[in-house]
């Protein structure tokens, strides 16, 4: 075998290698990116439910200083 042939079939391998890796990589990425985005969504969740307490909390207290207005 000469050398340009060897040097063609290295390439090709590794190319090849590399494509397989990056395959491989990609699946565990998603998989990370589902759990992150688990994650997130959880807390964004916790958010949401502490705005609408301290919303409702807000509405009582000006419908209070309405009703105290009004007596």
């Amino acid at each position: 075998m000469d050398a340009g042939l060897s040097a063609v079939l290295a390439a090709i391998v590794a190319a090849l290698g590399g494509i397989i890796i990056a395959i491989m990589q990609i699946k565990s990425f998603r998989k990370e990116n589902s759990a992150d985005h688990a994650i997130v969504q959880k807390r964004l969740d916790t958010v949401i439910d502490m705005v609408a307490r301290t919303s409702a909390k807000m509405t009582n207290h000006l419908e209070w200083h309405v009703d105290k207005e009004k007596k």
